[in-house]
């Protein structure tokens, strides 16, 4: 899985979408290469549409791997996994989901905010960090400070990354492995009149100004 996110530079999240859309933004995600993007689960029929969007993805043989984010509690992450999520996000990190995770060879991006938080993460086991809220602790300058004296950090900063390539250049310059991209990549306007053509351009414009940025 690390390897899919530091080629791919970008972990894409969708969340609140029925299962249309779903099936749009699965289609158009594995038509422009993408291989993983990330289903927050904030809606009450989350479930339900993440279980829809598998047994589609599985149907048609896309090649992309879902993971599912906004994981609070263990047994939200064991429900997830037997539904067949690829990988569990947290934003924050918590050791009986990290258990869970490391038993059933699922693998776990925790959220962490503080130095200590993403040291202790790392001590239980999780190789990517999610940096969350990442520009609200300080942004790139926050990053490069912590990897610092810890050169080795391998973070995902999610929260106010855009499109932007003056941002993007920014966090791929202080060398995080990749960044969470949500509402500024599909706001809640595109998602209401999503169609497959507008998602593909969403999906390709991405690919091009990460590649452009973290290069």
């Amino acid at each position: 899985m690390y390897s899919i996110l530091k080629a791919q530079g970008v972990l894409p999240l969708v969340t609140q979408i029925n299962i249309q859309t779903a099936e749009i933004i699965l289609k158009s995600a594995a038509a422009t290469g993408i291989k993983i993007i990330e289903f927050a689960a904030r809606s009450n029929d989350a479930k339900e549409v993440f279980s829809q969007m598998i047994a589609f993805r599985n149907a048609n043989k896309l090649d992309i791997k879902i993971a599912v984010g906004s994981i609070l509690t263990v047994t939200d992450a064991e429900a997830y996994h037997q539904l067949g999520a690829d990988c569990i996000v947290c934003p924050h990190t918590d050791l009986e989901i990290g258990n869970y995770c490391f038993k059933n060879n699922v693998y776990w991006i925790p959220g962490a905010a503080t130095l200590n938080e993403v040291l202790h993460a790392n001590k239980l086991g999780a190789e990517v960090v999610k940096l969350f809220p990442a520009d609200k602790i300080g942004g790139p300058g926050y990053v490069k400070a912590i990897k610092a004296p810890f050169p080795n950090l391998k973070l995902m900063p999610t929260g106010g990354v855009t499109l932007e390539e003056s941002n993007l250049r920014s966090w791929f310059k202080v060398g995080v492995v990749c960044v969470g991209i949500g509402s500024n990549l599909f706001s809640k306007e595109l998602l209401a009149q999503l169609t497959f053509e507008k998602s593909v351009e969403a999906f390709q414009n991405l690919i091009e100004v990460v590649e452009k940025t973290k290069n």
